[in-house]
């Protein structure tokens, strides 16, 4: 176990314990010592009743050896975990120096070093106008300073806390404290203190849940203030937690104390941010308040700021910088080994992106304590920010209060943590009654820890609390309610379908609606280790936890493509009709294969393909199919090019005698900028990759003409047999259309089946740009892709065919699908596929809506808005672009001021900005450089969203160069 304490070579403890057996926390020599030498005021060897031998990192080894997980670490003191290296060195460095263990206000190196750390780890906008103040050594000195600032500042005696609050235990910090019991037998504290009510959506005084708690709480501050009968004098200041902890971890929402800053400020009364516990990274961002987006007048903060050793300063905004020389002093207030332990603690926190590692880390502890909080019937409620997280424990029996709430469960709660402790993890408890489970692990906690705390926990309940609730195997009796997992008809058949629909809805609203980033940010591992936990076997869970799960693991941690910054591939934001068919698709589950499984969905799909081949003038003999998109859609055409060729040169059968013998010569001719489907088409039919030959491009990405020919020639003269030619409507890239109008005659001379690949800019055959896809009419087959620029839901496209007589090489007879006798049409006669979804009901119910006119003006806003953007990035000396738009995509890359190795500075710029929830991104190579790519797609962006988007890459890029020198 020794191997675990390596101090040279920690820098963030991976270990776990090793628990066989429940550790005995019956009491050893030390701690029967304590209790005899010790007064009864001590508290936490009674619940944690271990004595520490050795710590690192987030374990702690006890006396007999026994190895815990700590999830309290000093209340909050120890955020970078115990012993770190770096701050021991911190220690020796400060010691060997030759200056004093403390200096009183004096200055020295090592204080002026910490000041100025302590101002870079603050929003600038605070610590531009700030000032510094050393008090006491515990967070309760800050407070009371902060009390007496507030105080001779403003001239007022009055002070406002909320309930649940901790500030600390001395006479003036007790007097703000919510904790009754802890002062009831107190005399003469602090005078003139009253209480707000602080936003508890699960104990609300109100009676009121989630947001609307906290704005009745708002409500009811401004309006004592605003009320001359109140009997409230104004208050010198307001204090508040923005994440109470001993409260129960409840965090303010971001809202709540923007609200209650406008108050303060309206009414001259003083705003004290208590971030002793919450603050130096646990909630994810450097201090708690920083979420809100305001400052306060004054912040307290102790504990980790001191790298572990005692250290309480306040930072206050230098206009109320009312002191006098000495008017508020304190011994240790120069205690230099904290100053240098915090000075180091603050550098490496920043260093090491440890806040956003708490964030990330946080979210998964949240989303394990989350799911326990699923199978179990003891959690009312997990709460809090970042790696400051708490689990409310109630009667299992869901008994109540007279208010209606869940009853607190005090007693069950102790014995949890008992019962943790005795697995191997060390937890907390406060809150109201004792009955909140509490975790403040080190910043540096890593995944595998979490793991093992989860397991501990889960362990503990199931020991104290009974069972978790799960299903167990299904058995065929009359208790199994397989019905309520279906639609059925007739009254009220529907009726938990409904509200399934309505629950989903409201869970992707608010998805949409909190949704500030392209990506959640949440690092990939992370994201991966939290669904591959999902247990798939043992916990059949609830329609609707399973709805809101879905809604925080995936929804919130998918790409948004609706937001300004995700502009990365061809993938748009579907359109509002569309999305409402697929609740019909879902739900009617129609197969497309035979009329009798899909009845009206049959004639659905053989009127929008009749549309389609009319907007695309391919003539009265027209048809078509719907396919999953481009990729089917380009195999299926040059499958049927490939048979036709067959049937035409030899009268050869490929789907009864398989591939001719002169299959090895057959060509298909295509643009070196064709999509990759071409290549994957002919292999998929046989003929290989090498029957794929590309012709150059012109410098905009279209196919040469003359090459073209040239190349029909040589391959004829090779003994070759080129049977098939592939133009292309928009290139991935560069967006080209080739001319197809001359590829058609070319075709046509040289007997070849003549393909249009318009999965990209096929849409344009709806906008005042039509005429630059002539000649596709021409085409012996078109891809269309809807999930383009369509705005379909992902899959839907179709395949468009100019004779449908050649649908007759794939027809395949089943006597169960297609009888000959049957007098109604069966769509799995045209199609390579045999189940097929109902797609063709999006494309019906968006035209009806949405209509040809709007999609066109749509298309034509966005042809002229990228050259817009491409504009913008011309004139900028960062970007360079690479191409002039043809279509929507706007080739680039950021090459900075002192940019050097471009290639790999763009690659890694992409890959940043998408972890750091910045940007979704394209990457390609133009002429051998790697490039970035827009793909401008949704029509309802502003100039001004890519001006904030090429401002985000340009930040993201500007600290890669700096990080990468």
């Amino acid at each position: 176990m020794n191997n675990v304490f390596n101090l040279d070579n920690l820098k963030h403890a991976s270990n776990v314990p090793v628990v066989h057996d429940l550790y005995d926390l019956t009491p050893d020599e030390l701690l029967l010592s304590q209790e005899h030498y010790e007064s009864e005021v001590r508290s936490y060897p009674r619940r944690l009743p271990l004595a520490i031998a050795k710590a690192a990192g987030v374990l702690v080894e006890d006396t007999r050896g026994q190895l815990f997980v700590d999830c309290l670490a000093g209340a909050g003191t120890l955020a970078l975990g115990y012993n770190h290296p770096e701050i021991n060195q911190a220690i020796i460095d400060q010691l060997n120096a030759g200056l004093p263990y403390q200096t009183l206000d004096m200055t020295t190196p090592a204080k002026d070093k910490f000041i100025k750390e302590v101002m870079d780890f603050l929003p600038e906008s605070f610590a531009e106008n700030a000032r510094i103040q050393f008090c006491g050594p515990s967070g309760a000195d800050a407070v009371e300073a902060a009390i007496k600032l507030a105080k001779q500042t403003t001239g007022r005696n009055t002070m406002a806390a909320f309930h649940g609050a901790y500030h600390g235990m001395t006479n003036g910090t007790m007097a703000m404290m919510g904790n009754l019991g802890t002062k009831e037998r107190r005399q003469g504290l602090m005078s003139d203190v009253h209480f707000l009510p602080f936003p508890y959506s699960l104990r609300c005084p109100f009676g009121l849940q989630g947001d609307e708690s906290a704005k009745q709480s708002i409500r009811y501050i401004e309006r004592m203030l605003s009320d001359d009968e109140s009997g409230v004098q104004k208050p010198a200041a307001i204090i508040v937690e923005p994440v109470q902890g001993e409260g129960g971890v409840i965090p303010a929402p971001a809202f709540w104390l923007r609200e209650l800053r406008r108050i303060t400020q309206e009414h001259g009364i003083l705003l004290i941010f208590d971030e002793i516990q919450c603050g130096i990274g646990k909630t994810g961002h450097n201090f708690a308040f920083e979420d809100s987006g305001i400052n306060p007048d004054i912040l307290c903060l102790s504990k980790a700021v001191g790298g572990g050793l005692p250290m309480s300063i306040l930072i206050f905004n230098k206009s109320i910088d009312t002191w006098r020389p000495g008017e508020h002093t304190g011994t240790f207030r120069g205690n230099q080994l904290a100053m240098a332990t915090g000075a180091k603690a603050l550098e490496i926190i920043r260093r090491d992106n440890l806040v956003k590692h708490a964030q990330t880390a946080g979210q998964y502890f949240r989303e394990g304590l989350e799911r326990i909080a699923q199978y179990t019937s003891c959690i009312a409620e997990v709460r809090g920010k970042g790696l400051m997280l708490g689990a409310e424990i109630v009667k299992t029996d869901g008994s109540k209060n007279k208010f209606g709430e869940p009853e607190a469960d005090p007693e069950l709660a102790a014995q949890i943590q008992r019962a943790a402790l005795e697995r191997g993890l060390i937890i907390e408890k406060g809150g109201r009654q004792g009955s909140v489970l509490r975790f403040l692990p080190p910043i540096i906690i890593t995944l595998e820890q979490i793991d093992f705390a989860l397991d501990a926990l889960s362990k503990a309940i199931l020991a104290t609390a009974g069972p978790a609730v799960v299903n167990e195997s299904p058995v065929v009796s009359e208790d199994v309610h397989w019905r309520d997992h279906f639609i059925h008809t007739g009254d009220g058949g529907a009726d938990l379908f409904e509200a399934a629909l309505n629950q989903t809805t409201q869970v992707l609203k608010k998805v949409f609606e909190e949704c500030n980033s392209p990506y959640s940010g949440l690092e990939p591992q992370v994201l991966k280790s939290m669904i591959n936990n999902i247990d798939l076997d043992n916990q059949q869970l609830p329609l609707d936890l399973v709805l809101e799960q879905t809604g925080e693991l995936i929804a919130k941690n998918s790409i948004i493509v609706q937001h300004p910054h995700c502009i990365a591939h061809l993938h748009t934001p579907p359109l509002l009709p569309a999305v409402a068919a697929e609740a019909f698709i879902a739900a009617l589950n129609q197969s497309m294969d035979s009329w009798d499984q899909a009845s009206s969905a049959t004639f659905v799909e053989q009127k929008v393909v009749d549309w389609l081949c009319g907007v695309y003038q391919l003539g009265a003999q027209a048809d078509g199919i719907f396919t999953s998109g481009g990729t089917q859609s380009n195999l299926m055409g040059l499958l049927l090019a490939r048979d036709w060729a067959a049937d035409t040169i030899s009268g050869h059968n490929i789907q009864k005698q398989g591939l001719p013998d002169y299959a090895g010569k057959l060509r298909i001719l295509c643009s070196k900028k064709s999509h990759f489907t071409v290549q994957k088409s002919a292999s998929l039919m046989g003929l290989g990759e090498h029957a794929v030959e590309c012709v150059d491009t012109n410098p905009d990405g279209t196919i040469k003409i003359a090459s073209l020919v040239k190349t029909v020639e040589a391959l004829r003269n090779d003994g070759l047999m080129p049977f098939a030619l592939v133009g292309t409507a928009g290139t991935t890239d560069h967006g080209a259309i080739d001319d197809l109008a001359g590829m058609a005659d070319i075709a046509q001379q040289h007997n070849l089946w003549f393909h249009v690949d318009g999965a990209y800019g096929g849409a344009l055959i709806l906008s005042r740009h039509k005429s630059r896809l002539h000649g596709m009419e021409k085409a012996d087959s078109v891809s269309v892709d809807f999930h383009k620029l369509f705005y379909q839901p992902i899959s839907c496209g179709a395949v468009l065919l100019k004779d449908k007589e050649n649908f007759k090489y794939l027809l395949h007879h089943a006597d169960y699908l297609n009888r000959e006798d049957d007098l109604l049409p069966n769509l799995v006669d045209k199609s390579i596929a045999t189940t097929k979804r109902f797609d063709a009901l999006k494309v019906l119910m968006t035209m009806q809506c949405v209509g040809t006119q709007a999609l066109g003006a749509m298309y034509d806003h966005l042809l002229g808005q990228t050259q817009q953007v491409a504009d913008i990035i011309n004139q900028s000396a960062d970007f360079e672009l690479f191409a002039d738009p043809v279509l929507s995509t706007v080739l680039f890359r950021f090459v900075g001021q002192n940019a050097v190795e471009l290639d790999q500075l763009n690659k890694q710029l992409r890959i940043d900005a998408l972890v750091q929830g910045k940007a979704v991104l394209g990457e390609t190579i133009v002429d051998g450089k790697v490039s970035l790519k827009l793909t401008i797609l949704n029509p309802c962006l502003t100039l001004s969203d890519f001006e904030s988007l090429l401002n985000e890459i340009r930040q993201v890029a500007t600290q890669l160069e700096l990080v990468t020198g």
